[in-house]
């Protein structure tokens, strides 16, 4: 239980007018105050270390009278005796050796003692003393009160009262405890409850209950007035009940402000759409909020508690970074993609804070938001940007076909006009037929071009719609488109399995269709082409080979082939074509996320690797 400050409990010892010894449970006198000194008549030192009998009048003694309260006879240093009011006070622990016993002696005028009738200063000391007393214990500011082993009112101080209100005015000594709790039910009472009610009669045998456990532990309870009261009973070696009282109202208000603030928070840290994280120095998380533990899918409990190293990949520098910050740079963010336990890939912003008592570490705090959506813009934003860089290098490359590849059938078709002018104009008709022919191939030819390069605009700026494609059924649908090609070259065309991807049907037949073409076209004299189509998952990725016997292509014009009329072989007899097959089936490519490459390690013919997304 509580006791006084230590300068009022000194106050009450060597300034109480009563005498006071301190024996231990043996008797053995341990201290004495100086009323003690006074009273006895030792002037230089008491009889510490002795037994309590050497003080005890040789009488009371050989008549066994009790020393622990009443009146008992005592025998001064001078060897005088007189009677002493004596109330003993057990105290200390349960233990022989911590117990103690408290003697306070007053004096009195004894009749069966006249020789030892009391002067008129002694009985002035007797008043002043317990004067003393009163007023110690009303200058306490913790009521407290005693009761008798029969749960009698001994006594209580004036602060006792006041925490009563009107009943503490009603207190009397020698009332019962029950009959206080009955009284302090009552109508003027401090019940939280009117009287009489259930509620008012559970009120007063908890108070009750709590009396006669009397085990020291506090309790607190609301007064009917919104006051809050501590409460302690202790029980006394004696059989008496100590009853301690403190209006802890401010305390107690204090506490309710701080949980409504503790309350406010949890909610707030459980209802805003961050992930929030408090770890101890030794990255032991001490608190999550719901959002992270269902990042996790662990609920809160099963993650305090826990390093975060049980939560986090082998290679996530978290540690590290937590690790480094300190008092001059305590904060750092940092982006993260990882995979929540649904199975979701998210972005997290995360913002890592290292709190410092001075230069003390005390905890980390980490807060992640959700930034899937931003970056997923970004993305889109660069892929938009990637593909205006596309479409411009396209329209440049146009131009430079334009102002190129086209001038020169352009030349010779109004160089074959003029002759043909200049000839009959001079009536030479001779090599006009001759001339009318190649002006014919050249403007086919230039029909032919303008068509390739019509047909790799309409590729490079179609829209495209991403669906599942089955691959084997894409490359069936362009075999049957070259089946005269394959009929008339004899070649074998096996197709391997085929990952499902994720693009346009339509797109990618026309890169297929041109790949494969090319393998037929460019095969060697003599020999039937053979051509393998044959495809494998890695990731999220699927990769296309073909490998083919042809002719071949040189490693030094691995990119060359895929600019748009780039041609390797000048004989369009043989090796007929515009140059622009590669192209477009790099820009389907491209178009779908995906590449096309040539394999510069393959030697036995041609090898091209087609990577798509994979379904």
């Amino acid at each position: 239980m509580p006791i006084p400050d230590r300068t009022t409990l000194e106050a009450l010892y060597n300034d109480l007018a009563d005498a006071v010894i301190v024996t231990d449970r043996a008797g053995v006198i341990l201290s004495a105050n100086p009323a003690a000194s006074n009273l006895f008549g030792f002037d230089l030192a008491f009889p510490v270390g002795q037994p309590f009998s050497v003080l005890l009048d040789r009488v009371s003694e050989a008549q066994g009278i009790s020393v622990d309260s009443g009146t008992v006879h005592y025998t001064r240093a001078d060897g005088s005796r007189f009677a002493g009011r004596t109330r003993a006070i057990a105290v200390g622990g349960e233990a022989e050796a911590e117990a103690r016993l408290i003697r306070i002696i007053s004096t009195a005028d004894r009749p069966d003692l006249p020789d030892q009738k009391l002067p008129d200063q002694e009985l002035s000391g007797m008043a002043s003393s317990s004067r003393a007393v009163d007023t110690a214990l009303d200058v306490i500011a913790e009521g407290i009160a005693i009761y008798d082993k029969d749960e009698r009112l001994l006594l209580c101080n004036r602060a006792y009262r006041a925490l009563l209100g009107p009943v503490g005015e009603r207190l009397r000594i020698g009332m019962p405890v029950a009959e206080i709790a009955l009284d302090i039910a009552s109508g003027d009472g401090m019940a939280p409850a009117p009287s009489g009610s259930p509620e008012a009669k559970a009120w007063v045998r908890r108070q009750i209950d709590l009396f006669r456990r009397a085990d020291g532990k506090a309790e607190i309870f609301s007064y009917n007035n919104g006051r809050w009261l501590r409460a302690e009973n202790t029980l006394m070696a004696d059989g008496n009940t100590v009853a301690i009282r403190v209006d802890v109202t401010d305390l107690k208000r204090i506490e309710m402000a701080l949980e409504r603030q503790r309350q406010d928070y949890a909610t707030l840290v459980e209802t805003i759409p961050d992930l929030i994280t408090r770890l101890a120095p030794d990255l032991t998380y001490t608190f999550v909020n719901q959002r992270f533990a269902a990042l996790i899918g662990l609920s809160q409990d099963e993650i305090v508690g826990r390093r975060c190293r049980d939560f986090i990949a082998k290679d996530d520098p978290l540690a590290k970074i937590l690790f480094g910050l300190t008092p001059e740079a305590p904060a750092t963010t940092r982006e993260q993609r990882r995979t929540t336990a649904g199975g979701d890939d998210v972005w997290i912003l995360w913002s890592n804070l290292a709190v410092f008592e001075g230069q003390q570490l005390s905890e980390y705090v980490t807060v992640g938001r959700d930034i899937t959506e931003m970056k997923q813009q970004q993305m889109r934003i660069a892929e938009q940007s990637f593909e205006l860089q596309r479409k411009n290098e396209a329209l440049g490359q146009f131009t430079s076909s334009v102002s190129h590849d086209l001038k020169a059938p352009m030349r010779q078709i109004s160089m074959f006009a003029d002759m043909i002018a200049d000839d009959i104009a001079a009536n030479d008709l001779g090599n006009v037929a001759d001339y009318a022919s190649k002006l014919r191939g050249k403007s086919r030819r230039l029909i032919q071009l303008v068509d390739s390069l019509l047909d790799y605009a309409r590729i490079a700026d179609r829209i495209f719609s991403p669906q599942r494609v089955a691959l084997r059924d894409v490359v069936e649908d362009a075999l049957g488109n070259l089946q005269s090609h394959i009929e008339e070259s004899g070649a074998r065309v096996t197709v391997e399995d085929l990952p499902d991807v994720i693009g346009d049907a339509e797109l990618l037949k026309r890169l297929f269709q041109n790949i494969i073409g090319n393998a037929i076209k460019y095969r060697r004299a003599g020999v039937t082409p053979e051509l393998t189509v044959n495809g494998w998952r890695e990731g999220g990725l699927v990769h296309i080979a073909f490998p083919d016997n042809g002719v071949g292509i040189d490693p030094r014009h691995a990119e060359r082939i895929f600019d748009i009329f780039q041609r390797l072989h000048r004989n369009e007899d043989i090796y007929p074509g515009t140059g622009v097959g590669l192209s477009l089936a790099r820009r389907i490519a491209e178009s779908h996320g995906g590449t096309i490459v040539l394999d510069p390690d393959y030697r036995t013919g041609a090898r091209f690797i087609v990577t798509l997304p994979s379904a």
